[in-house]
């Protein structure tokens, strides 16, 4: 029986499986399994982490008790690790993990292990035991998978097909149980380091209190926020759309409760979460608006971190993305999906001295559009502080609070003090800004007219309830009725993005000569790549030119000691031979005709430099420009063999001497011969060009044939 039975398999005739050393024949097939593995096998050549990867790839892993304590889902990212990989330079598939658990398949123990990966979240290490038998279990259900996928004779044979699948289950199942023996935390031969630190856990239950225990010594700082629609890194259609309404009713109606907000939808519930429970926006003295939140909130950290990046924005613009890595990163780690919100309530609290920008242009008034886009690319949007003298938002609540009351019973002595502590700072304001600022018409009507009013230095009485008013294109204020709000609230309103127009003024200036600059130059990069561009071009030309503003130029754009501001009105003021503090809007035009000149020699001499470079040593080079009357330029580099110059020196000399000593006549002379020197190089260029081109024509019409 069995000699039979051995026969009928050698030769393919039927399939077998063995089971307690007893043999049971079934169906015929042409199909051998096993001839057909053991070529898979063979062949099979991937890393014990590549395959694994592939055929078992690991979920993330929660961390429980952490996320229930603090209502912020984390979880930890899993991959497989070998030897291959530096541990220093490992990062999460994913940019949304709160720490990663590698699982390390490799003979060799890991050594060195950090406390983290490279973007900083907590790093956990399992090293494996039984790697023979998993490495085998892991190649052989790797290589029934390829048959069952790609053994073209299953596709007609439904007894090997069926003994395939059935060989695959089996596989399936004495892999996953080697992949649980393996990775056993409790088993003596596995390891675990967990922050670098190796470590015994004595149950496979309490790796996930670990993960607990990491999560509150890495995220301690974390925020505490029940409300899973919003609470996330990635927000649903339901959640996303909730959120806008939310911040548009921010925007819109902040001092009425609830943000006038009706019904319990879900833009009803972020608010109580997010904003109404924490106190951020709530009322004082009896007007509803957007404060720091309590000290118990559980949001606190957010917001001070948020508030932090925006005020320390004093010297230059910050970009937004760099505040959500800062939010995200530990000992933060706050999920995207809420930080829209509590952003756009630090921007209302600061509303008076913290500006927006969008693709560097000042945004005078934020909208729920901008706030859209933000979501999408935080990159695009920056912020800054300004740090107007004196000027802060108690000034602007001080100057509300007087025009609602302007008839107010204070004694005068005390009247006259209050609107000292208003008026003082706007005049200290205007008084520190640049003479270009002073003297410059390229404002806003409203901005310009507050300037000059405030130039002007009326008395503190007229000021605030006559001229600023006027400025702002609203009707004096008596002193006969208190104001309801309104026109206080519209002053305040007007007066701040006045103001910001005003402080802002000159680094508009300064970013419009910017872009002249990259204009004109020609950089191929971005504005944010001038400094570079020009540092690189100006270095190749040092020396090479005793001009005094080309040279003072290279010199300037190739200086790297200075921060970028200095550096871009360094060279503004070589270009225009004028500090830009001190111009008036006639010398903007006066910097572009300048510009216009100097960017052309230096363009001139870099071309003059490369054809320099090419020609080698004992070459002297000359870049000739002729403009006709028509405005047709002939432009073209002449090269001075210096071997030939005294034979060029002598035909240069009889040629002079046969026009005489008329200037004119020599002069003109000049002129025909270089047009018409010119024009038969610049004839024999374009010939060459389109010889160039029947060249080409031919040839594909060669190819066609």
């Amino acid at each position: 029986m069995f000699f039979l039975a051995d026969l009928l398999i050698q030769k393919g005739i039927v399939n077998h499986r063995r089971q307690q050393d007893e043999l049971r024949i079934w169906e015929g097939s042409d199909f051998n399994v096993d001839l057909e593995l053991t070529k898979y096998l063979e062949q099979e050549r991937s890393s014990l982490v590549n395959l694994l990867s592939a055929i078992r790839p690991l979920t993330p892993l929660v961390a429980q008790r952490h996320s229930y304590k603090t209502g912020t889902l984390r979880y930890f990212e899993r991959r497989y690790l070998d030897s291959l990989e530096d541990l220093k330079k490992l990062r999460g598939a994913s940019n949304g993990g709160d720490g990663l658990v590698g699982y390390w398949v490799d003979e060799a123990s890991p050594t060195d292990v950090p406390s983290t990966a490279a973007d900083g979240t907590p790093l956990i290490v399992l090293r494996a035991a039984k790697l023979d038998l998993l490495r085998s279990r892991a190649r052989e259900f790797a290589a029934l998978k390829k048959i069952q996928t790609s053994a073209p004779e299953l596709q007609t044979d439904g007894v090997a097909r069926k003994e395939v699948r059935y060989r695959l289950v089996q596989a399936e199942q004495l892999l996953d149980e080697t992949l649980s023996q393996a990775f056993d935390v409790a088993d003596p031969h596995s390891c675990c380091w967990i922050q670098g630190k190796q470590e015994t856990i004595g149950h496979v239950t309490d790796l996930n209190g670990k993960l607990s225990d990491v999560c509150d010594e890495v995220y301690s700082q974390g925020i505490i926020l029940w409300n899973e629609l919003i609470n996330r890194r990635e927000l649903t259609s339901q959640g996303a759309k909730a959120r806008r309404e939310l911040i548009e009713a921010m925007l819109e109606d902040p001092e009425q409760e609830r943000l006038g907000l009706q019904g319990y939808g879900p833009e009803v519930s972020m608010y109580f979460s997010v904003l109404k429970n924490t106190g951020i926006h709530r009322s004082e003295d009896g007007d509803w608006g957007f404060f720091p939140p309590q000290e118990d909130s559980g949001v606190l950290t957010g917001w001070q971190v948020i508030e932090e990046f925006c005020l320390l924005a004093k010297d230059k613009q910050q970009t937004l993305d760099n505040l959500y890595k800062q939010l995200e990163a530990p000992p933060i780690g706050v999920k995207r999906g809420v930080i829209p919100v509590l952003l756009a309530a630090v921007l209302l609290y600061h509303i008076d001295d913290v500006g927006v920008y969008k693709d560097g242009t000042f945004i005078p008034v934020l909208g729920a559009e901008h706030f859209e886009l933000l979501v999408k690319d935080p990159s695009r949007f920056a912020v800054k502080y300004f740090e107007v003298v004196g000027v802060r938002s108690q000034v602007f609540k001080e100057l509300e609070a007087i025009l609602r009351s302007p008839n107010s019973q204070m004694p005068p002595g005390i009247r006259n003090t209050t609107l000292l502590t208003v008026v003082r700072p706007l005049f200290q304001f205007v008084k520190k800004q640049p003479a270009y600022t002073k003297k410059t018409k390229r404002l806003s009507s409203e901005a310009l007219a507050v300037l000059q009013t405030l130039q002007q230095a009326p008395e503190p009485d007229e000021l605030i309830f006559t001229a600023l008013p006027q400025a702002c294109k609203l009707p004096p204020i008596g002193t006969g009725k208190a104001d309801d709000g309104t026109t206080a609230k519209t002053l305040r309103k007007k007066l701040v993005q006045a103001i910001r127009e005003i402080q802002t003024a000159y680094d508009e200036l300064l970013r419009e000569c910017q872009t002249l600059l990259h204009d004109a130059f020609a950089v191929r990069s971005s504005e944010t790549k001038l400094r570079e561009d020009l540092r690189v071009r100006s270095n190749h030309l040092m020396g090479q030119s005793i001009e005094r503003s080309l040279h003072s130029f290279t010199v300037a754009a190739a200086d790297e000691t200075v921060a970028d501001k200095e550096w871009l009105e360094a060279l503004v003021m070589i270009v225009a031979d004028k500090p830009a503090e001190s111009w008036t809007d006639e010398d903007v035009t006066k910097f572009e005709i300048n510009l216009s000149d100097i960017s052309r020699r230096f363009k001139n001499l870099e071309a003059l430099q490369k054809e320099v470079v090419a020609k080698g040593a004992g070459f002297d080079a000359r870049r000739i420009t002729v403009t006709c009357p028509d405005g047709q330029e002939i432009h073209q580099m002449v090269g001075i063999d210096r071997d030939r110059q005294d034979q060029v020196d002598h035909l240069v000399n009889d040629f002079l001497a046969k026009l005489g000593d008329n200037s004119q006549i020599r002069q003109a002379a000049l002129v025909r011969l270089m047009e018409a020197i010119l024009g038969e190089v610049s004839q024999e260029n374009v010939a060459r060009i389109r010889g160039k081109h029947k060249n080409r024509e031919s040839g594909q019409e060669t190819s066609h044939a």
